[in-house]
């Protein structure tokens, strides 16, 4: 989805060392996240604006991603088998029906987006999709500026391990992962980018 403009950007990442140290723009730390969604009724607000097809601002989307953390009955390992069932058996009418009922409860989940994005196009749901390709680059684009991505010291913050799959294959769109490691707290995976001259090590930290 975005690969005429990251090759730019990760090339300019990469080149320039003193970018590497720099952080993200966007609020990705538990006290921040914590002091702007500690009342359920604000982050709810929020999720009601972006399930809504509204564009927030990226402040407000990381409430939304990282604040999914703080709420009731939140774990990370959390699947959704019915839906990847559906999905690959080509219901996707039912599957996209049970993404809605999911993303009411986890609206910023970048399976549930991509995956329902998925269903809509198949189905040829021009709104569906539009409204669920809305909400997913916008958080995608809010992980994009969580950190460089570059260096261990400014990784991309991510909710899930399973959103960096969904970020990396679906977002950055290498031309291929070649390879995965873990160091310390951080998930390393190497990839090769068209337009990147070097293949490119991607840091990420899990909120």
């Amino acid at each position: 989805m975005k690969r005429f403009i990251l090759p730019l950007l990760l090339s300019a990442i990469l080149v320039i060392p003193a970018m590497g140290s720099d952080k993200g723009t966007v609020p990705s730390d538990r006290a921040s996240v914590s002091a702007a969604v500690a009342d359920h009724g604000k982050y709810k607000a929020l999720a009601d604006r972006f399930a809504a097809g509204h564009s927030l601002d990226p402040s407000e989307i990381a409430y939304i991603y990282y604040g999914t953390a703080l709420q009731p009955g939140f774990s990370a390992a959390t699947q959704y088998p019915d839906i990847a069932k559906t999905y690959a058996a080509g219901d996707y009418s039912t599957a996209l029906s049970l993404i809605w009922k999911a993303l009411a409860k986890d609206p910023a989940n970048l399976y549930l987006l991509f995956t329902g994005y998925g269903c809509a196009r198949s189905l040829e749901n021009k709104e569906a999709a539009d409204l669920l390709q809305g909400r997913l680059m916008q958080v995608c684009d809010m992980i994009f500026k969580s950190g460089t991505g570059v260096t261990q010291e400014s990784p991309y913050i991510i909710l899930r391990p399973s959103d960096i799959d969904e970020f990396v294959v679906k977002y950055i769109q290498p031309t291929a992962i070649l390879g995965r490691a873990k160091i310390g707290d951080l998930d390393a995976v190497r990839v090769s980018i068209e337009g990147v001259p070097n293949d490119a090590i991607l840091y990420f930290k899990q909120f």
